[in-house]
């Protein structure tokens, strides 16, 4: 049985980095972004900062970025949990949600759930990535665990116009996908379809918000 020295020895830098992913950054990445596969590059998982409002970034399966990486490296950063201190959170209560930005790619919101996108524009999902453990403006902190996305519907809200509403940026592959619609108010849908990427909501005339969830 081999021997080592007590100064061979180099201590783990923390216990949650111990159940890292390695991985391929196709693109670069900062420390505690929320990152998703978007393929495979050889055997590793090839990664991005995940994002709200793009199709192949918002879908999981997601990480957390421990640490920085550049394009091209292949690095053992991707965890399915941290805890993140020194965040701003006094909009929030303890137990709230965390939800993936669709604004800055691997960002994080809280606060407030994300607000409905005016019909005909493209999506922005409300994807929940953690919860928020301590409430303060400067010394807040969360739980970021993405991966409670995974498998998840996709949800998102649209502010109504007329009798038809529509969302763009969903990809051809979810055309036909089964759809739910809830109005904020109490308006009938008849229908709601993807086609050719396109979302599309059939109400009764309103410029209520109505929610959306995706089968797919």
């Amino acid at each position: 049985m081999a021997k080592f020295k007590q100064d061979q020895i180099i201590p783990g830098v923390t216990k949650t980095r111990t159940n890292a992913l390695k991985v391929y950054c196709a693109e670069a990445i900062a420390a505690n972004d929320v990152i998703v596969a978007t393929g495979m590059q050889g055997d590793f998982m090839s990664v991005v900062p995940a994002k709200a409002n793009v199709i192949t970034e918002c879908r999981g399966p997601f990480f957390v970025a421990d640490f920085a990486g550049a394009a091209g490296e292949y690095l053992p950063l991707a965890l399915p949990y941290k805890v993140l201190t020194g965040q701003v959170t006094n909009g929030a209560a303890i137990g709230d949600a965390v939800w993936l930005s669709g604004a800055t790619d691997g960002a994080i919101t809280n606060g407030a759930v994300p607000a409905a996108i005016a019909t005909t524009n493209a999506f922005s999902l409300a994807v929940k990535v953690g919860r928020v453990l301590v409430s303060d403006a400067t010394a807040g902190v969360i739980l970021l665990e993405p991966g409670m996305a995974n498998g998840a519907p996709l949800v998102g809200k649209v502010t109504c116009a007329s009798t038809s509403s529509t969302l763009t940026g969903f990809t051809s592959e979810l055309d036909g996908a089964p759809v739910v619609v809830s109005m904020d108010a109490n308006i009938a849908t008849t229908g709601a379809v993807i086609s050719s990427g396109t979302l599309t909501i059939h109400h009764a005339s309103s410029t209520d918000d109505a929610t959306y969830m995706i089968q797919a």
